[in-house]
């Protein structure tokens, strides 16, 4: 999993429309705004990536429910699908979390999350 915190690490060798992205995103915040980005890598077990955040991704709000649970509901602000990754925010009083999740070489069940509650935005 790589983590971005500023524009500076942009050099790294990634994905042409999350780079596309992760531009755009250090346009659009505030600089007063502390936002984390993480990118999951192909092969990345979940566990560990929650283990590295802080937070489940596959419970809910209160922990009560893990996916596939019919009851859960994911506690991201924001779920939305940009074609060939997905994309997570959680916001936490001023700062945020923003978690890049590609569509390939990730855990089945994170994807199958994904695809069931994304918004899809237009793409093209």
């Amino acid at each position: 999993m790589l983590e971005i915190h500023n524009l500076s690490q942009l050099n790294l060798d990634l994905d042409a429309d999350v780079l596309s992205l992760l531009r755009l995103r250090h346009e659009q915040l505030d600089p007063d705004i502390n936002v984390c980005m993480y990118i999951i890598e192909p092969g990345d077990d979940v566990s560990d990536v929650e283990d590295e955040i802080g937070f489940c991704l596959l419970s809910d709000v209160f922990g009560d429910c893990r996916y596939p649970d019919p009851d859960f509901s994911p506690a991201c602000e924001v779920l939305e699908d940009h074609g060939s990754f997905y994309v997570m925010l959680y916001v936490f009083d001023d700062d945020g979390v923003e978690i890049i999740i590609p569509k390939r070489g990730v855990d089945p069940l994170l994807l199958s999350m994904c695809s069931q509650f994304a918004a899809t935005l237009d793409v093209a």
